[in-house]
């Protein structure tokens, strides 16, 4: 029963990764191109005096950007998962592991996660595996301790549940559980949404917890809606697919309400960020990075941890003069423009 179980998460996961390269999957409308950013034409603050320094957490990032959850239980994603590890220490990054449901099943599957220390690195898994309560404690926390991580992303994704064939549809939190779990868990807590954003009451609760943080993964990028849609043998129809992908909040409605919520807490922007200049506006926004997975993947996919390495060298880079045209010397001048 148990290879059936793994061999059924794997095939899942590998199903992901394909539906997530299709253009249906990925919506590109993340609501920031109202946004303008004040423009310096003399960039009076030099490369020298740019301060792009954040931080996940306790954890000191070089610069505002992680990588976003994306796999892990699959053989083939331990290659890809190096890489990321690899990269996110070169440039001073954060980075989110892929669920570690898989890896709680079978620990023979913790490589796949990928390999090296990685300072700011979180684990993943789903509310709903701690609302059913099937790992203990104890070993959440022993399988994030061997994976490296500091931390642990609580993802909530009742519409990808309900849209899942293999999902929850009766999906629902407990924030007594929730609270249960946070205090018992020896690593910071972080919660993430994973497509359809964070905020209203939502957020006034979360912000209630005695968490690190928050992933608002936003409307605007990668709709697991949409992807369970294309996996399903029983289709739901195309109206009622849109109708659960409208849902919730974008980037821009839902940063400066979670900045006001959180206090000093983390905020992380996620949701359909492709570029450099949606990065710099998020963080005029109120965030304290941003998190990127899809078009990392995408990269990665066509041409390579080479290309991969140059791109994130240019969002960087690109990132770095965007900031700079702004006159803001660091994220607390950026916040103020």
């Amino acid at each position: 029963m148990k290879n059936n179980i793994d061999h059924n998460i794997q095939t899942r996961k590998r199903e992901h990764l394909e539906c997530c390269l299709k253009p249906e999957a990925r919506s590109n409308h993340n609501d920031l191109d109202s946004i303008s950013l004040p423009y310096d034409a003399l960039f009076e603050v030099s490369d020298e005096d740019l301060n792009t320094t954040t931080c996940l957490g306790k954890t000191e990032l070089k610069f505002p950007l992680m990588f976003g959850a994306m796999t892990g239980g699959l053989p083939s994603a331990s290659e890809f998962n190096t890489t990321l590890r690899k990269l996110a220490r070169q440039f001073g990054l954060g980075m989110c592991l892929g669920s570690i449901k898989a890896c709680l099943k079978d620990p023979t599957l913790i490589p796949t996660y990928g390999t090296g220390h990685v300072e700011g690195l979180l684990a993943n898994i789903g509310a709903s595996e701690l609302m059913s309560q099937v790992f203990p404690v104890d070993e959440i926390a022993g399988c994030c301790e061997k994976l490296g991580c500091s931390g642990l992303m609580i993802h909530l994704n009742g519409l990808q549940e309900f849209v899942q064939e293999e999902g929850n549809q009766r999906f629902s939190v407990s924030m007594p559980i929730l609270e249960r779990f946070i205090t018992k868990f020896p690593l910071p807590v972080w919660f993430k949404e994973v497509g359809s954003g964070l905020g209203g009451k939502c957020l006034q609760q979360l912000s209630s917890l005695p968490i690190a943080g928050l992933e608002l993964a936003c409307r605007g990028g990668t709709s697991w809606i949409q992807i369970e849609a294309m996996r399903r043998q029983q289709p739901i129809s195309p109206e009622n697919i849109h109708a659960l992908d409208a849902l919730g909040y974008s980037l821009k409605e839902s940063i400066p309400q979670a900045r006001k919520v959180l206090n000093n807490r983390t905020v992380i922007a996620s949701g359909g960020i492709s570029n450099a200049l949606d990065l710099i506006k998020c963080l005029t926004l109120g965030a304290d990075l941003c998190a990127i997975a899809q078009p990392v993947y995408k990269v990665y996919h066509d041409k390579g941890a080479d290309a991969l390495e140059n791109q994130i060298n240019e969002w960087i880079s690109v990132g770095r003069l965007i900031w700079r045209s702004t006159g803001a010397k660091n994220l607390r001048e950026l916040r103020c423009l």
